[in-house]
């Protein structure tokens, strides 16, 4: 009798893991373009997002998938970083604020949004796009879960159902890919030119017989290189030596379109940065994303043919009225090319 219950209490287990196998190579099926369609924008591994897709979503099961389309568990964040629809969910505290999405396409979008456009997430963008172990503890790193173990689960769901594999493919190599990974299947594949989901485009599945011949004659496929379709905003990112990341202004650019570019407020960047909010910037001229300090880094600096004040107090991250102060000079007064500016005491 004893012997029976055990028998059965493992046949409900093993029942149950594959089960959730079937759930999470369903899920591989639908989304793999979509990551795949993605990578190719925002350079986050195709695999590290099908990884968190199926953990975030359970296989495509959790109330959050089914009733707001979130399956990267993104929460509301603050009102600047999102102001549309939102449904509440008890997380890591009771009925916490998710985002809401109307498909499944505007939730995986919003992912590498989310990733390619946030600061702290920076760090990720200078990885080999094929190393996603670093990616996995990367993400866990940077703060983007709370438990502990999230990189080695990624990875265990990476490795069991070689997502790796998306990873070096084109859009029009994924489905070709699902049918060797997993073999035929009616499941459609949702991709990121569709607007609703409801616009699917229908897997079309080699015979196995026309499958097996194919793999005959053609070479194994290679490690290619991912071509870049949009430049992420996150490479840009530099850290100065005062300890405050910036970038370096493009040909029309203002602080609203930079602002805008990296989610922070306005008014917020015009103040670190010393200037109105409907300023242009100067192609080339550094723009903080904190403030800027009292005093320099390096000791002096040597004026160079172009420059001003204002241009000098960006370059060595140190507050305009503070680099007349250690000078002696008069607010609106222009040194001279060859001139050496005091940057960390105030001459004598």
């Amino acid at each position: 009798m004893m012997k029976r219950g055990i028998l059965l209490i493992i046949l409900l287990f093993t029942t149950q893991i594959f089960s959730q196998e079937s759930r999470d190579l369903d899920y591989i099926r639908k989304h793999a373009l979509l990551a795949v369609e993605e990578m190719h924008l925002y350079n986050v591994p195709a695999s590290i997002t099908l990884s968190q897709g199926i953990l975030e979503t359970g296989g495509g099961q959790s109330r959050l998938a089914e009733i707001a389309n979130n399956h990267f568990g993104i929460k509301c964040k603050s009102i600047k970083e999102w102001s549309g629809p939102t449904i509440s969910h008890t997380d890591d505290a009771p009925n916490e604020c998710f985002r809401k999405y109307s498909s499944v396409q505007e939730s995986y979008r919003d992912h590498s949004k989310f990733l390619a456009e946030r600061p702290y997430y920076k760090d990720l963008f200078k990885l080999d796009l094929l190393d996603y172990k670093a990616w996995a503890h990367g993400l866990k790193k940077a703060g983007y879960a709370t438990n502990p173990k999230y990189a080695g689960i990624l990875i265990s769901r990476i490795e069991k159902y070689k997502l790796d594999e998306f990873d070096r493919l084109k859009p029009e190599e994924v489905q070709r890919k699902l049918f060797e990974l997993y073999g035929p299947t009616d499941i459609i594949a949702l991709s990121s030119s569709s607007q609703t989901t409801t616009d699917v485009i229908v897997a079309t599945v080699p015979s196995p017989a026309v499958a097996v011949a194919a793999k005959t004659v053609e070479e194994p496929i290679k490690r290619i290189e991912i071509e870049k379709r949009a430049e992420n905003p996150m490479l840009r990112i530099k850290n100065h030596k005062i300890g405050v990341d910036y970038v370096i202004a493009l040909e029309n650019e203002t602080i609203a379109s930079i602002a805008k570019l990296y989610d922070i407020h306005p008014k917020d960047l015009a103040l670190y940065n010393e200037l109105n909010s409907n300023s242009k910037l100067t192609p080339g001229q550094y723009v903080y994303f904190g403030r800027k300090k009292n005093k320099g880094v390096d000791k002096e600096y040597k004026v160079q043919p172009g420059d001003n004040m204002y241009l000098i107090a960006q370059k060595a991250g140190v507050k305009i009225n503070k680099l007349y102060s250690l000078n002696k000079m008069r607010p609106g007064e222009q040194p001279k090319a060859g001139t050496i500016l005091n940057l960390k005491t105030r001459k004598r």
